[in-house]
């Protein structure tokens, strides 16, 4: 069991970093001052430090979320197509919720075909760089039995 909690906090604390160098890389790039997400979501909260925390905790969630879905890969009796259709499934629903919580695009049509549409292309190339991996992986090892 606390196998499992110490997973969970692992992959909140990656969520929380990875959130914190995308804000900050925003904020370098479009605002003079940091912001931990975008200016009318920021507005929602007595001050910048409860809009923090609440970032932290969406970005807290976001790790979870992306380190329990991949268990999906482990589930061996299914095909490897499943795994993916299940897997971007969950991770689009639960993510494009996140997303919207966390005021990172404004919630309208157009906006979520975009966000949908940039969600596609990022999975794509995830998902082609770990076959990658596991193909050259699975190759080295394959060398290494003969």
């Amino acid at each position: 069991m606390m196998k499992y909690i110490k997973a969970l906090f692992a992959f909140a604390f990656s969520g929380i970093i990875i959130g914190l160098f995308i804000s900050l890389g925003f904020s370098l790039i479009y605002r003079i001052n940091y912001l931990p997400s975008d200016p009318g979501f920021v507005n929602r909260f007595a001050n910048s430090s409860v809009a923090l925390l609440v970032s932290m905790l969406i970005w807290a969630m976001i790790g979870i979320l992306f380190g329990l879905s991949s268990l999906i890969f482990k589930i061996d009796h299914w095909s490897l197509l499943k795994q993916t259709i299940t897997h971007a499934v969950v991770t689009y629903i639960c993510f494009s919720i996140l997303a919207i919580l966390a005021g990172w695009f404004p919630f309208n049509l157009i906006m979520f075909i975009y966000f949908t549409i940039i969600f596609i292309i990022i999975y794509i190339f995830i998902w082609i760089a770990e076959r990658l991996k596991y193909h050259a992986l699975i190759n080295d090892i394959n060398r290494k039995l003969k």
